[in-house]
C-alpha cells in the first residue's frame, strides 16, 4: 500500500519486535494505522509511540490528585492484590472522598488498564537505543557488553516499575493484558533487544559470529529470575545473593564469547 509501511518494516524503524507493533495497533496506540486482509499497515509519517513526545509525557507524567490516586492504587494493587482493594480504599490513601476520584478515573479498572499503559511506555522509554551502548561496545570487555543490556529506571519512576512488575506477576495467570506484557515486552522485547546489541558487537568486530537469538534467551531469562526473586523476597540479603548469582551467569557468558573468539 502507498504511504504505508508494514508491521515489520516499522518494528526495524522503531526499534522493537513486531508483535508488540501489532499489539499498540490492536489497541489504538498508532495514529492511522489500519488492518487490511488479517494484516496491519502503518502510515510512514505515523507518529513513533514509544517516543518521548510532548502529548505522550502530559499524558504519563501526573500531577496533583491524580498523581496521589495513581500512586496509591499501584502500592495497594502491589501490596494487598488487585481484588481486595477497593476504589473507597484508594481514595482513603490518596486521602481524597470517593466521589472525588471519579473526577480522574471512571473505575478500578481504569486504573489497572493505566498503570499497564504506565509501564509499557516506560519500559520502552528508559530503554537504552544501540546507539547510546556504543561506547561500551566499541571499548568495554565482553563482560560490560553482557551487562549493557540491563533496564534501569529512571530515578522517579524505579519504585513505580517495580511494585507493577510484581502486582503482573500476581496477575498474570487470570488477567490477559498482564500475560500480554509479561510475553511481548518482558519476554519476546526483552529478548529482541538483547539479540540487537550482541549483533551490533558481531558487526563492529566485538565478538565473533554467533547463535546471537540464544544467547539473548539466555541473558533475559537470567535477568527475569533474578528479577522474580527479588520480587518475591527483596531483602538485601536475597538481593545481593541475586546479584552473585546474575553476575557468575553473565561471565559464564562471557567465557562463551571468548572462547569463541579466540578459537576463530
Amino acid at each position: 500500500m502507498q504511504n504505508y509501511k508494514t508491521v515489520e518494516e516499522m518494528a526495524i524503524e522503531w526499534n522493537v519486535s513486531p508483535r508488540h507493533i501489532q499489539n499498540l495497533c490492536k489497541n489504538n496506540k498508532i495514529e492511522g494505522a489500519i488492518k487490511r486482509v488479517g494484516a496491519w499497515f502503518i502510515p510512514e509519517n505515523a507518529p513513533n509511540p514509544l517516543k518521548n513526545t510532548k502529548s505522550d509525557t502530559i499524558h504519563f507524567k501526573f500531577i496533583g490528585t491524580k498523581k496521589k490516586i495513581f500512586d496509591s492504587a499501584i502500592e495497594l494493587f502491589s501490596k494487598n492484590g488487585f481484588g481486595n482493594i477497593s476504589i473507597n480504599d484508594i481514595a482513603k490513601a490518596a486521602g481524597i472522598r470517593q466521589s472525588s476520584l471519579y473526577n480522574h478515573f471512571k473505575s478500578k479498572q481504569e486504573i489497572l488498564d493505566t498503570i499497564y499503559d504506565f509501564y509499557s511506555y516506560h519500559y520502552l522509554k528508559n530503554r537504552p537505543s544501540i546507539s547510546d551502548l556504543e561506547p561500551i561496545l566499541q571499548e568495554g570487555s565482553l563482560l560490560d557488553i553482557i551487562y549493557c543490556v540491563k533496564y534501569e529506571f529512571d530515578e522517579e519512576n524505579n519504585q513505580r516499575m517495580f511494585d507493577i512488575i510484581k502486582l503482573i506477576f500476581q496477575r498474570i495467570a487470570i488477567d490477559e493484558s498482564a500475560r500480554e506484557i509479561t510475553k511481548s515486552l518482558m519476554l519476546e522485547e526483552g529478548i529482541h533487544f538483547v539479540e540487537a546489541v550482541f549483533n551490533k558487537a558481531v558487526q563492529i568486530g566485538r565478538i565473533a559470529p554467533f547463535d546471537t537469538h540464544a544467547m539473548a534467551i539466555f541473558i533475559n531469562s537470567t535477568r527475569l529470575f533474578v528479577l522474580h526473586n527479588w520480587i518475591i523476597d527483596p531483602s538485601v540479603e536475597n538481593m545481593s545473593e541475586g546479584a552473585k548469582q546474575e553476575l557468575k551467569q553473565y561471565q559464564y557468558a562471557a567465557k562463551l564469547l571468548t572462547d569463541l573468539r579466540d578459537s576463530g
